[in-house]
């Protein structure tokens, strides 16, 4: 059972891959998207216990879907 389910919005993929390998070699279930509109989705499929949202995404404002990420959550 992981410790915890995390979805990692990020879209640079080094720094992606990186932070998702730390976090699994912890215990913890990674769903990672490299953009905003994938990683809401994934929020609201998953239902993660934490996400960790890059404010530099391509696709929308980081702090824009914060937002979004609150009203769904």
């Amino acid at each position: 059972m992981p410790v915890a389910i995390v979805a990692l919005i990020e879209d640079d993929i080094r720094i992606r891959e990186a932070v998702a390998r730390t976090l699994a070699d912890r215990g913890h279930a990674v769903r990672s998207s490299s953009t905003g509109m994938a990683g809401l989705q994934e929020v609201i499929d998953d239902r993660p216990d934490v996400v960790i949202l890059d404010l530099g995404l391509p696709d929308i404002d980081g702090r824009e879907l914060l937002k979004m990420l609150r009203a769904v959550s």
